[in-house]
């Protein structure tokens, strides 16, 4: 089960176009405007190596390990030392293998893998645009598409797991859809977080 928790790239979605910036004047994490950068394969390494050791995963992975060690699940897995170091493993594990089917899936069918904000304006309207973003992402052509990057990380990576190291308790579909299904509610919160993050962040300044 992946936490609904996330701090990872932020840009901002906004209706103007501004003028283009060269690559290197990226920052992955800065409320950017609209930023018309192509999408290459170094972006999208950086992008991904810089989540395997980021907030974003420390904030999935380890509440969602707290969580199932307190209510001893897997059963199989112990609730001792043993039994968090495997829970905490499987999550990471599970981070992984999803973010590396996102990269590859993403790059061939076109997606931008960059959350961009809408930034001001309607909080419902903010958090609905949030929300999409889990299933509907830019396209690298300035568009938008399904987000079938995404969307096959989060069953994918379960469906490896229950195939190399999750117990049997845990080896059939209907866990592989009721978590991968999780997995796409996680993102939508962590959309939240990456809309509204800033505007916390101003309000206890």
């Amino acid at each position: 089960m992946v936490s609904s928790c996330a701090l990872a790239q932020t840009a901002s979605d906004q209706t103007a176009t501004a003028a283009p910036v060269s690559e290197s004047q990226i920052t992955v994490d800065a409320d950017l405007v609209d930023v018309p950068v192509t999408v290459d394969w170094p972006l999208r390494m950086k992008i991904y190596l810089k989540k395997l050791v980021s907030a974003e995963a420390f904030f999935e992975i380890v509440p969602a390990a707290v969580a199932e060690h307190v209510r001893t699940f897997p059963h199989e897995w112990r609730r001792d030392g043993d039994g968090f170091a495997e829970r905490l493993g499987s999550q990471y594990g599970q981070f992984v293998f999803r973010e590396s089917i996102e990269l590859v899936i993403s790059a061939f069918h076109k997606e931008d893998p960059r959350y961009f904000r809408v930034g001001q304006g309607n909080k419902w309207k903010r958090t609905g645009h949030a929300l999409k973003g889990a299933v509907v992402v830019s396209n690298t052509k300035g568009g938008q598409t399904a987000a079938i990057g995404p969307i096959a990380g989060a069953y994918g990576s379960w469906a490896l797991a229950t195939r190399l190291w999750e117990p049997k308790s845990e080896q059939n579909a209907g866990q592989v859809m009721l978590w991968g299904s999780v997995s796409i509610g996680s993102k939508a919160g962590a959309n939240v977080l990456r809309e509204f993050w800033p505007d916390l962040k101003n309000f206890f300044k």
